[in-house]
């Protein structure tokens, strides 16, 4: 990985209050932690390519609540021991581990694309600290029948870069965009909106936790269908209206399985932090709502 970080998140609020920093000694390892605000508890996980910092900008948004946010196992200023390999269990424990550590339970937790594995395993390991999970988008690839293809495509894109350019991680994650997009018929779906090329650079700095661990991992896990019908969490299945058919039908899929239905959101994405004003604002009225219907 890159010696040095980018400038500032661009979405970062004007004299918003400084996270409280932790690191906390967790399996083996030590985690990076954010603690931001006080309120009802909310724990943003994230996805492949990103870290804390990227979630910076939906974070600070979230005032009246106290916002976790840390980087995962293997990322930018955690620790890699005993990684990768162990997949979304690892990782879930790592977040449990994470609470634990700073005293908390009763948390809506939150995951997007691959962190979206993560946020559930967390609900069905850990039930005990987890009130909600918000699971947006999941990357769980092999509960959408024919999904696999884009899967497929990126990773085979990424190990023929990578056996030709070892350790380049930068440029099999160039390789990676490009077989997404060609795989999507030329949709940029994970590419910033323009002027915020800054999430490109995190992104390429989190490059090789990303290519080793979300994508040939993550992404090829199966939920155990039987324990999610039976959690005592609620779970809540989000898509974008601006995502890949391909992703509505994941969240689709999966919230069949809890007998419910998947929630669209409006005015994002597959990457919520690309339009953090409206991801914040959804994740807002979900960490809150107490009523909802459950059945389609």
């Amino acid at each position: 990985m890159a010696n040095q970080e980018p400038s500032p998140n661009p979405d970062a609020l004007p004299g918003a209050d400084p996270p409280r920093i932790h690191h906390c000694q967790v399996a083996g390892t030590s985690l990076h932690v954010e603690v931001r605000g006080s309120g009802p508890l909310l724990l943003l996980v994230h996805g492949g390519g990103e870290d804390a910092e990227v979630w910076r900008g939906i974070a600070e948004r979230l005032t009246g609540f106290k916002v976790v946010t840390y980087d995962r196992r293997g990322t930018l200023r955690s620790g890699r021991e005993d990684w990768p390999g162990a997949g979304s269990v690892q990782h879930a424990d790592d977040a449990a581990a994470v609470l634990q550590a700073l005293a908390l339970d009763q948390a809506v937790v939150l995951g997007a694309s691959s962190s979206g594995v993560v946020a559930l395993q967390l609900a069905l390991r850990h039930p005990g600290l987890v009130s909600r999970a918000l699971v947006h988008e999941p990357g769980l690839f092999r509960h959408a029948p024919g999904s696999e293809a884009l899967r497929n495509a990126t990773n085979r894109a990424v190990d023929d870069h990578l056996a030709a350019h070892p350790g380049d991680w930068t440029g099999a994650l160039g390789a990676f965009r490009r077989a997404a997009a060609a795989a999507t018929g030329g949709d940029a779906f994970l590419a910033p909106p323009a002027g915020r090329e800054w999430y490109a650079l995190r992104e390429e700095l989190n490059a090789e936790p990303f290519l080793r661990d979300d994508l040939p991992i993550l992404t090829g896990e199966r939920i155990d269908a039987e324990a999610l019908a039976s959690s005592a969490v609620e779970v809540r299945f989000l898509f974008g209206t601006g995502s890949l058919p391909v992703f509505r039908q994941i969240a689709v899929n999966l919230a069949a399985i809890r007998g419910s239905h998947a929630i669209a959101l409006g005015g994002v994405g597959h990457l919520l932090y690309h339009q953090p004003d409206a991801a914040a604002a959804h994740i807002r009225e979900h960490a809150r709502t107490t009523s909802w219907t459950a059945k389609p």
